[in-house]
């Protein structure tokens, strides 16, 4: 009955939550606070578990990928140092006017390109106008 109950109390942003699986709402005794479109119950740690799960996700797969393939889950270290290498290169060389290498959709002027951003700042070679003689 528990199981039953802690599931069917989930407010519809769980429901439709990309992380669910891993926190199925959390403890019943910590959903006090409103979701977003003002509904009750959601739980208090859902900000952390959802940047937690969403951090992880990626890395998760890799391993599960390489265990399914028998290999070794430490292998996943290896993976990410190639593809975080591959970033800082497509980052080094992209035009400040095409979508950034890192996906996230913005120009890549207004993503990794901007000055303070916690991102790898490539280095760009400013254009030199030409002085009229």
């Amino acid at each position: 009955k528990f199981g039953d109950d802690k599931r069917d109390t989930l407010p519809k942003y769980c429901i439709e939550c990309p992380v669910r699986f891993a926190c199925h709402g959390g403890c019943p005794r910590n959903r006090f606070i409103k979701t977003p479109d003002g509904e009750g119950g959601l739980n208090y740690l859902c900000a952390g578990y959802k940047s937690f799960f969403t951090h992880v996700d990626h890395p998760m797969r890799l391993m599960a990928d390489l265990l399914k393939q028998k290999r070794y889950a430490d292998e996943v270290m290896a993976i990410l140092k190639s593809e975080e290498d591959e970033l800082q290169l497509a980052l080094a060389e992209a035009d400040p006017n095409e979508p950034c290498p890192c996906g996230s959709g913005l120009k890549f002027k207004a993503c990794h390109a901007q000055v303070g951003s916690e991102e790898v700042k490539p280095n760009h070679k400013k254009r030199r106008r030409r002085k009229k003689t």
